[in-house]
Order: structure tokens, then sequence, then C-alpha cells
């Protein structure tokens, strides 16, 4: 299902109607409202998993300004909310609502969604690897930091054998004794070099990678979400309750088992990532890419959403999806071919990208605008050279000038 957001005078963030597919890109120049975005939707998925699982109640979030004071306040977004701000999530299975300064919870109705394993990959992710061993100088960062820190350790230990990063034939180690990261390969190979000794593009990187794979290949090993003390107790008493029931045949026993034990599993990944392009030369920004959409590809009901100032990334989306079209299309043949250019795993199916390009905004240029093409379900061309074309025509001016000058 595709999941909308609707937002009116929230920080940075003028006017927009979004809809979020199965990867869903935000482009747009610093301070526009891309991370503002995505940092709402990840507190709206994580809303709905909680409410889902029954943790709280929908009074519990709406009651004593808790949408402020705590939904917001994790990612430093309180501030952001004035006098006029409107805004409207519809999810799978709740849909939330903030509007003249009150939070409302919906149900959807209908069956219970696959239950999410969400991550939000921040930009400041770099400063875990250059402060590998030293927690204490991450006390000021967002709480999604302090989050990301506990993953990224985990994902460090679950990679007993290493890792190869998706570019720069690099791979990284963890030695677990002295809580040491480190990186071989191409560029390093007379020595490793500590991850804190690494390029910034790597730092960047590596926890993004690495957290990415490690949280999809949770999902497929399908993963039991953690249960309190009293979570378990409710969820047995649930169980014993539905099998000493005789009124229940098997067959619907075994229905109303399978949506308790959803409930105690996850079953999709949602992993919004800022700016994968940190520090990376183009040709490693492809490597990532392509390594995020592959673990977004590696189960269905998986979410991948990035925001990104890098025009590259685009045109990085575009060939996949000419891959994927490509593909789809073409003979056996014609399959191979594509394959060994770029295998499956990476493809970007039809109607599975939404894109959005974020402007400051003035009576000629909309705040929020779709920058997929009706017709070919790809990035439009006009989007994806509209800076370069901006670079070509003042160079030319200037050439003009210079040119004018030289004749003197």
């Amino acid at each position: 299902m595709n999941e909308r957001l609707i937002v009116k005078s929230f920080g940075p963030v003028k006017e927009l109607d979004i809809v979020f597919k199965s990867i869903t890109i935000l482009i747009g120049d610093q301070g526009t409202g891309k991370s503002c975005i995505a940092k709402l939707f990840s507190m709206f998925k994580w809303l709905e998993k909680e409410l889902v699982m029954q943790r709280q109640k929908s009074s519990y979030y709406e009651s004593y300004n808790r949408f402020s004071s705590m939904l917001c306040k994790y990612h430093r977004l309180e501030s952001f909310i004035k006098e006029d701000t409107y805004i409207k999530y519809e999810g799978e299975k709740y849909s939330f609502e903030y509007d003249n300064s009150k939070f409302h919870i919906f149900d959807n109705g209908g069956d219970i969604m696959l239950l999410p394993k969400i991550i939000y990959i921040p930009a400041e992710r770099a400063i875990l690897s250059v402060a590998e061993n030293k927690s204490r100088l991450l006390k000021e960062l967002p709480a999604s930091c302090d989050t990301f820190q506990d993953v990224f350790s985990d994902a460090k230990k679950n990679f007993k054998r290493g890792y190869n990063l998706p570019f720069g034939e690099l791979h990284y180690e963890y030695d677990s004794l002295n809580d040491t990261s480190r990186i071989s390969g191409k560029g390093y190979e007379e020595n490793p070099v500590k991850l804190t000794h690494a390029s910034s593009g790597i730092q960047s990187a590596l926890p993004l990678c690495l957290v990415s794979e490690y949280l999809s290949g949770k999902i497929l090993e399908k993963e039991e979400t953690k249960l309190s003390k009293e979570e378990k107790s409710k969820m047995e008493k649930q169980i014993s309750e539905i099998m000493d029931n005789d009124a229940y045949t098997e067959s619907v026993k075994e229905i109303m088992l399978k949506k308790i034990s959803s409930l105690n599993r996850y079953g999709c990944f949602v992993n919004i990532t800022e700016e994968p392009e940190l520090n990376l030369f183009p040709k490693s920004q492809m490597g990532v890419i392509q390594s995020l959409v592959k673990n977004n590809n590696s189960s269905q009901g998986n979410k991948l959403v990035i925001t990104t100032h890098s025009p590259y990334t685009l045109a990085i989306l575009n060939l996949l999806i000419i891959a994927a079209k490509t593909y789809d299309k073409g003979d056996e043949e014609t399959k191979k071919e594509v394959e060994s250019i770029l295998p499956v795993q990476y493809h970007i199916g039809k109607d599975h990208l939404a894109a959005y390009s974020l402007n400051e905004g003035d009576d000629e240029t909309p705040y929020c605008k779709s920058i997929i093409s009706e017709n070919t379900g790809m990035i439009a061309k006009n989007d994806l050279d509209s800076i370069s074309e901006t670079i070509s025509m003042e160079f030319n001016k200037l050439y003009r000038l210079y040119a004018k000058s030289d004749k003197q």
C-alpha cells in the first residue's frame, strides 16, 4: 500500500500532498524540508506500529500534547509547529491528523499490516565512525543518532566474516575483542586501517550500508520482536483462550493464531536514509544506491525513503528503472544481456518509484512537485538536467563576456 502525507505550514514545509511508494526520493536545496518530511514519515510509521502492537492506546498519544512533547521531540521537530500547522498521514492501518493544535488518530479498519522494522539513518552517521569508542561525544546529537548507534553496534557484531562495501573493492572487518573496525582492500593493500582513519566517504557510507544489509537480512530471517514480560504474558493468555475455545474451528484458530504471530514477527523493512551520497564520488554513489535498492527488493513490503542533494542519485535511479523495463519487455537473449549489465536484484519495477523536488517556492515554481514522467514512469529529463542546464547557461554567458573582452 502507498501511504499519503499532507502537510501545511510546518517548519520549512510550505504545502505538499505526496504519496510514498516502495522507493521515495526527496531532492532539493538545503533548508527546503526534505529531512523534515522524512522524519514525519518515520514518526508516523513508528506510531502506527506501536498501535498495531497494542503497546499503547490511541488516547495516550492524543492527550497531554504528546504529539509535540514526545513524538515530534524525538526528531527535534517540536519547534516546527505553528499556529496554522496542518498534518495528515494516511497509513495502512491508521490515519493521523494534527489540526487546530489537536492530534487525532483514526483506525482505518482492515487486516493488520506487516510489522515494520524501521530505521532512520541520519546524515550525522559519519560521527559514529569517527568516535567509534567515544559514545559520550554523541550526547548532543538527535535521538535518532542514539538509536542508529545501537543498531550499528549490533550490525558490526553480526558480520563476523566481514562485509564488502559496494564500491572501491573495499572490505570491512570488526575486531570485537578490541571493539575496533578496520578497512582493507584497494588503497589499503599493505595494512588495514582503522575506520576512524579511513576517508570521509567510507566513514559515511559504511554505517549506512552495513545497517541496511543487517536489517534487511533480519526480515528474511523472520526476526521476532522484543516483547516485555507483560506483553509475553498477554500473548500467551490470548493463545490459550483461542486454543481452549471449542466454538472455534481448527481453520478459524489457525487464522487467529497467524494474526497474533504477525504481531510478534517483523514482516518488512522501512529504511529512511538521509543523503546517501555524502562525501562520495559519483561512481561510489552508484554502488551505495544499488546496495540500498537491492536490500529494499529483498522482501515484499519493504520501503526505502531517500533525501538527497545529488542529481546523480536521480540518474542512477533512472538506470535501474530502464533496466527493469528492458528486462520485462525483452526476449530471453535480451534478459541475459540486461542481467550481465545490471542484475535483477537492483531493478526498480514500474510504478514502484515516487520522486519529488522541493523548492523555496514562488509564483512560477511550486514548492513541491513530482518529477516522475507519467508516460515513462522515470524521472523526467527536464528535471534530471535542470541543474546542469543552469550551470551551462551561466557558463555560456560568462564565456561570451570572456570572448568579448579577449577581442578588446
